[in-house]
């Protein structure tokens, strides 16, 4: 394929991700070198870091995508309809989807027909070739170490297999797991794993598996991302079971494909020989693309072969491995195309053919594995690695940014299959599509359902997939749909992919993408600890402003807001038990319009909060800390800093914005000013103060873990409730907007108005008190104090001027519009 020429918009992406790249290594280093000095700025480092170093691993995303080509991809358990598509956009002049590879010309068709293929490998039909290799002429993309521990826990959260409910590893076993292996670590890194893999890995395990989540972020995540890089394959398979149970079939298994991906140095793309798919007659072989080749795993059936690993941009010297191992390492073949297209859709556009959760619309399954044949047992664990890797492919490729249009033919065929397509499509959308209802809807959904005569709703007069389109969203904004129904139709389809799946379009995206990220860095993750500290209260009023805007306009949901802001009291009873000193190198980021009358979510009144309110008596920062090193003042720093990452983590809870209303940046702001208040009104004092005393002597330890959670989310609940207004004398308190005359907060006082004989009944007004709102906009309008009173007790207040001016270099270096 001719190299296309540059593109002024590639050029730009490239420069910014760059910087993005640069200044996110900067900073990580800044946060080493400056947490030391900095009390707050050590409590956060933490998460900060994870936040960090989440942001490369996008930028370097966004940043390999952005020279790659486009891709459509075809996604679904409709095969025949999947390939028809296919076919019609790159079929050959004479309707024929052929490819030579090692001086044979091959028919496509006959090699992945539907009926056969069921192994989850990713087909990439392109008309990019790889360079010429006359052994090894078949180019395929290998998984990643990281890649192989989310398929075991995708096999492990499936349910199926031994020991794969009911038990739960407890606290005890995990540590004594952690202490093994911290004394096994090496001194230099061992290839396979980095530390922004195992976020990698971290995140994919959140989504997918979040009931053990509490006791993993606080227990294993931050100590893994350290200790991972440095262990042997050996002791990554340890350390890692933790997340399957220690089941030992799936550990053995991550032990011996991870071990292989060592020994191909771990190379992304290797190149095959041609027999990894045909024999010599050229007809289709038992290879990698054969289903049953994976249980042959471990026999005499499994032939050894030699693959060459492609190593800084060119073939290495041959590796051997099986069959079988490769086949479960593939995740991706290329299919090169040689003959111009038919349909023409006006720029080299590759094809990435996905096979969809569940079986096949065609009700052809894989074939059984026999348990035992003459050469041996079967690999048992066969169906399940090759299911797990089918249901996992893409996300993979949705991280990566490989797939900008995504054609649906029938996500799912039964209704049990519904919400699994649904979480995974709906993860597609939000991880490429960057909020398209955010953007107006000015550019078109990039999901597409093709409708086919192959569609189920076609063939059997079933449509699962109405219910998974309501799981996504609305049409439109998130999906669309096309008709390929025949020849006109396909046209249709034709000219839509020409308008939409162009060079330009892709790095739209991606350049929106990449404002976002440069936003979630200068502006929230690193400019709080840029502010000085003699910043102007009147500059903290924009900042104020968008809140109460944002918050009135639902107040009706404001309970669900307050009750978010607290942690678990599990997990600060779980906190607590933990007598363990703090590892060394771990972090504790616990995961975790105004017309009131108008809107369905209001209270029913509407009042103006942002006009010039009265500014109330700033608090000034108590000199009481955490001193002591006590189990008390242990657990007192912990749940501090536990709740403070707790409340970093709400902006990441989509389902909570979009309960709220309320968009991901005023969550950071809202988050930023909470937790600059708590500090500033020395929270950590107060959970000092009421933890020293952890009850009578003898009391057992669940009896204190119970009695100090309670302690704490009293203080916590009380600052969260009354802003710490609770603690400011009436008159000091700024006035309420809702119940004019009165301070916000103040007692409501009953009618004195009494009549009857006894003058036992008082006289009811002939509008009921609506106290709730009472209460809602006075927590309004003391946010909106609380913000003002903020200036100055930001992060960077305790940042010094030499550490604040590199930071500043840093921001501008990821972002140069903050200048």
């Amino acid at each position: 394929m001719q190299n296309q020429l540059p593109n002024p918009l590639q050029n730009q992406l490239h420069n910014r991700l760059h910087g993005v790249l640069e200044g996110i290594d900067r900073a990580i280093d800044w946060i080493a070198a400056t947490r030391r000095h900095a009390p707050r700025l050590d409590m956060e480092a933490g998460r900060l870091g994870i936040r960090l170093r989440r942001c490369r691993t996008q930028a370097r995303y966004l940043y390999n995508a952005s020279h790659g080509e486009t891709a459509i991809g075809f996604y679904g358990q409709s095969a025949r309809g999947k390939l028809h598509l296919i076919a019609a956009l790159a079929a050959g002049q004479d309707g024929a989807l052929t490819t030579e590879l090692g001086g044979k010309r091959l028919d496509v068709l006959s090699l992945i027909e539907p009926q056969s293929r069921t192994t989850g490998l990713a087909l990439r039909f392109s008309r990019r070739r790889p360079a010429e290799n006359s052994a090894y002429p078949v180019q395929l993309k290998l998984l990643g170490e990281a890649d192989l521990g989310m398929i075991m826990v995708n096999i492990f959260m499936d349910g199926t297999g031994p020991d794969t409910a009911g038990r739960d590893l407890g606290d005890q076993a995990l540590d004594d797991c952690l202490d093994r292996l911290l004394t096994h670590r090496q001194a230099e890194p061992v290839a396979g794993m980095s530390g922004d893999r195992v976020v990698e890995l971290w995140d994919y395990v959140s989504r997918h598996d979040r009931r053990r989540q509490k006791q993993l972020e606080i227990r294993f995540w931050p100590l893994a991302v350290e200790l991972a890089p440095y262990l042997s394959v050996e002791d990554r398979a340890e350390l890692f079971s933790v997340l399957w149970q220690q089941r030992a079939d799936l550990t053995v298994a991550y032990r011996h494909f991870a071990a292989i991906l060592q020994h191909l140095d771990g190379a992304s793309y290797v190149m095959a020989p041609l027999g990894v798919l045909v024999d010599d007659n050229a007809l289709r072989a038992d290879g990698i693309l054969d289903n049953a080749m994976l249980a042959r795993l471990y026999t005499a059936a499994d032939p050894l072969i030699q693959v060459a690993p492609i190593l800084n941009g060119g073939a290495a010297t041959p590796v051997e491995l099986s069959m079988a191992e490769l086949a479960m390492l593939a995740v991706e073949l290329l299919i090169p195309l040689d003959a111009p297209a038919r349909a023409s859709l006006g720029e080299p556009v590759d094809l990435i053919d996905f096979a969809g959760i569940g079986g096949s619309l065609e009700r052809v399954t894989t074939p059984a594995i026999p348990q035992e044949n003459a050469i041996g047992v079967a690999y048992p664990l066969a169906p399940a690695l090759l299911r797990a890797r089918r249901a996992y492919l893409p996300e993979r490729y949705a991280d990566r940014q490989d797939v900008n249009l995504l054609m649906v033919c029938t996500a799912a065929t039964q209704r049990p299959e519904v919400a699994a397509a649904g979480k995974l499509l709906d993860y597609w959308v939000r991880s490429t599509q960057v909020e398209n209802t955010r953007l107006g809807g000015r550019r078109k959904p990039g999901l597409i359902w093709a409708l086919t005569r192959f569609d189920q709703r076609v063939v059997q007069g079933r449509n699962h997939d109405e219910a998974v389109q309501r799981y996504i969203g609305n049409p439109g904004d998130t999906w669309g749909t096309l008709l390929a129904m025949d020849p006109r139709g396909i046209n249709s389809v034709v000219a839509y992919l020409a308008a939409e799946a162009t060079r330009d379009a892709k790095l739209r995206r991606l350049n929106e993408q990449t404002h976002e990220l440069q936003r979630e860095l200068a502006e929230n993750l690193l400019g709080g600890w840029h502010q000085a500290a003699n910043e102007d209260p009147l500059q903290k009023q924009p900042i104020a402003n968008t809140l109460l805007k944002a918050l009135q306009a639902r107040a009706g949901m404001h309970g669900e807001l307050l009750g978010h802001l607290l942690p678990a009291r599990e997990e600060l009873r779980r906190l607590y038990l933990q007598t363990q000193p703090d590892r060394a190198g771990a972090a504790e980021p616990g995961h975790p319009g105004p017309d009131g009358g108008m809107e369905p979510f209001g209270l029913g009144v509407t009042l103006d909060l942002l006009s010039d309110p009265p500014t109330g008596g700033g608090q000034g920062l108590s000199a009481a800390g955490i001193a002591g090193a006590g189990h008390e003042t242990n657990y007192a720093r912990k749940a501090r800093r536990y709740w403070i990452n707790h409340l970093r983590g709400l902006p990441d809870n989509g389902p909570l914005l979009a309960l709220l209303g309320i968009s991901r940046p005023t969550m950071e702001i809202l988050m930023t000013e909470l937790i600059t208040a708590a500090i500033r009104l020395d929270i950590a004092g107060s959970l000092d103060n009421i933890l020293v005393d952890s009850g009578p002597p003898g009391l057992p330890a669940d009896g204190k873990a119970d009695r100090q959670a309670a302690r704490v989310l009293a203080v916590l609940g009380d600052f969260v409730a009354w802003l710490g207004f609770t603690q400011v004398s009436e008159a000091q308190r700024p006035d309420s907007r809702i119940n004019p005359g009165h301070k916000i907060f103040a007692r409501l006082t009953p009618s004195s108005d009494n009549w009857g004989a006894a003058n036992r009944l008082a006289r009811l007004d002939a509008v009921p008190v609506n106290n709730t709102a009472f209460y809602v906009y006075d927590w309004l309008v003391g946010l909106n104090t609380l913000i003002r009173q903020n200036a100055g007790y930001a992060g960077g207040s305790e940042i010094g001027p030499a550490q604040r001016e590199r930071l500043g270099a840093i921001i501008r270096l990821i972002n140069p519009a903050s200048n």
